[in-house]
């Protein structure tokens, strides 16, 4: 049955395209799932006035940032969806809802404010390698553990959901340097590990003697099991109010500054976009261009003129 203009969404509609979405993730698909689901529930009307309907939505909740703007991207994909599908109301137009979503927030991202990681995030790391092992062994594998964990956090800038999947198997117990695994949207990538996170995944699967194929496991209650996206919250949470870091670190707060000081570093954007995995160069230069304040302070320096060097220069012109 057509929908029609003003109409609320349809449940059948979003199960539709849902089930479109053979190539993203189970994560991407869970949090879309949830994202339409609020909109169905809020009966949120198609007209062309959607996007800014369920912006003033979420803009009620208390979602972070991150998860309004992937909120919002779900609408928008499933609006892509009707429209490549002829599922729209006759007399909607999508592309005037992207752009009265755009008015009215002033402008494409406006009011994005990337959070700037803790400039100590890596006393985090020499808290581990310096933390003594003791001879009870659970605890020695758990430190071990540990260690290895934000060394490959710090190295790669990997998402938490690539890092719980690592397996023994992929990092060769630490002897690559470069592992080849399936991210984001379901697209390969890879990720790059230092030589000091290799010696520290060596360190920790030799002491390990278990069948497990998970790379990070649990060493308590859940012996063997693969540890979960929030195991590695708390580990970095924990570490980090012990040391007395930033209340807002976090496992994604390494991916933030490795983008960051690269950039600082003069590496350029492109590569900065690939390290990262991003499908596109434009979300890494929206959520990073920014903070290349060092290469920018260099190049001043290098090329600027003072205000008698721009006279003189003048005059001999």
């Amino acid at each position: 049955m057509q929908l029609q203009l003003g109409e609320p969404i349809r449940a059948d509609v979003i199960d539709a395209f849902l089930a479109s979405l053979h190539s993203a993730s189970p994560n991407t698909r869970n949090a879309y799932r949830a994202a339409l689901t609020l909109a169905l529930n809020a009966q949120l009307k198609l007209d062309e006035d959607v996007l800014n309907q369920f912006s003033a939505l979420l803009s009620k909740r208390k979602f972070s940032r991150a998860t309004k703007q992937l909120y919002l991207t779900a609408l928008r994909r499933l609006l892509q969806w009707m429209e490549a599908n002829d599922r729209l109301p006759p007399g909607f137009n999508r592309a005037k809802a992207e752009v009265r979503y755009k008015v009215a927030r002033g402008s494409a991202r406006a009011g994005y404010r990337h959070r700037q990681p803790d400039p100590q995030l890596p006393r985090l790391i020499l808290h581990y390698d310096a933390m003594p092992l003791p001879e009870e062994r659970r605890r020695r594998l758990e430190i071990l553990r540990n260690r290895a964990l934000l060394h490959t956090l710090y190295a790669s800038a990997g998402r938490v959901s690539e890092i719980v999947s690592l397996t023994r198997a992929q990092v060769a117990d630490g002897r690559v340097s470069e592992v080849l695994i399936v991210g984001k949207g379901n697209k390969e990538r890879i990720l790059f590990l230092t030589p000091e996170a290799q010696a520290a995944i060596r360190a920790y699967c030799q002491e390990r003697n278990d069948p497990y194929p998970a790379l990070f496991i649990s060493h308590r209650r859940n012996y063997g099991q693969p540890l979960t996206r929030m195991s590695i919250w708390r580990i970095v949470k924990q570490a980090a109010k012990s040391i007395g870091l930033s209340g807002s670190t976090s496992p994604h707060t390494f991916r933030h500054y490795r983008a960051t000081q690269l950039l600082n570093e003069g590496m350029p954007l492109e590569s900065v976009q690939a390290y990262l995995g991003h499908a596109s160069p434009e979300t890494t230069r929206i959520v990073y261009a920014h903070t290349r304040t060092s290469v920018l302070r260099d190049q001043l320096n290098t090329y600027g003129l003072s205000p008698s060097e721009a006279a003189k220069a003048h005059s001999q012109d």
